[in-house]
């Protein structure tokens, strides 16, 4: 089989590039289309090394395949400090993985030649037809792969610890930042918190848990006399809605002493809210208990 150096040095700056783009964008660095064709050159440079050298052992062996990757994330990404760059380069090597595999699994389907020895990805039969067939189905899987991590972790990143104290009683919770949650107290105008009854039944009134154990809070009439018979009585609203499974409906809702949203140093406290008391399960797998409006974050 017949190696043109030129092509096989082409072929590996355009894999090597590819792949650093898709560690930029999935470590979210800065960089620049220079710093990556340059660090793409030197990765293909090695390819040269190897050819032109294959007695010298060192060149082959894992330190000095190592060694290459982090001068090749050093030249790409620049990094300032050892954690940033250990987790770009963990990058790196995950984003390698998923080319090789989705490269290959199309050399192997389409019964393409194509192999990798010693670091070098060696391509024939119509190489540029190939080449080019491997980096699409490599695109395609990776970006199924990228909407899966992103919408996994878009998700977790609108989910948020939420306290609640009525009365002496805090209530931990979990709480999603739900975009659709445009709820406000119509007498103060005050954003509306919806939580599950069940995750705040403990801070309750006897009387108020009532209403949800016999499931009767959609009977007006009943709640509004149990209401209007509570010593709570002023910190207790009914709130209209047109969501949650119903066009017209009545939330109960209360206001609590205060709310706090977040943790650590990110931590919010929140006195100008009410809380609405949903009976019924707001996540089907328990993941959150709460919905929380943006502005409160």
């Amino acid at each position: 089989m017949k190696i043109y150096v030129d092509v096989l040095v082409l072929e590996n700056v355009v894999i090597n590039y590819l792949i650093l783009l898709l560690t930029a964008k999935f470590s979210k660095n800065k960089t620049s289309h220079l710093k990556l064709l340059l660090a793409s050159l030197i990765g293909a440079l090695y390819v040269v090394i190897l050819l032109l050298f294959p007695n010298i052992k060192v060149y082959y062996s894992t330190t000095a395949k190592i060694a290459l990757s982090f001068l090749i994330v050093a030249i790409a990404f620049s990094p300032g400090k050892l954690i940033p760059f250990i987790r770009t380069l963990v990058t790196f090597y995950v984003s390698t993985f998923i080319f090789a595999g989705a490269a290959f699994a199309f050399f192997y389907f389409n019964q393409t030649g194509g192999f990798v020895k010693n670091g070098i990805v060696y391509v024939w039969n119509s190489k540029w037809t190939s080449l080019l067939f491997a980096i699409l189905t490599a695109g395609i899987i990776i970006r199924v792969f990228w909407d899966i991590v992103q919408q996994r972790l878009s998700k977790e990143k609108l989910l948020i610890p939420l306290k609640v104290a009525f009365e002496n009683e805090i209530t931990d919770l979990s709480a999603l930042i739900d975009t659709g949650n445009s709820l406000y107290d119509p007498l103060t105008n005050s954003p509306v918190v919806v939580v599950e009854f069940n995750a705040i039944k403990h801070i309750l009134p006897r009387e108020i848990q009532s209403i949800f154990d016999k499931s009767i809070e959609d009977d007006l009439n009943s709640v509004t006399q149990i209401v209007s018979g509570s010593s709570w009585l002023s910190r207790f609203r009914l709130i209209p809605f047109k969501s949650l499974g119903k066009e017209n409906g009545m939330l109960i809702g209360f206001k609590p002493d205060y709310i706090e949203v977040g943790e650590n140093t990110e931590k919010k406290g929140v006195t100008d809210v009410i809380i609405g008391i949903y009976n019924r399960a707001l996540s089907k797998n328990n993941n959150y208990n709460a919905l929380l409006s943006p502005e409160l974050v």
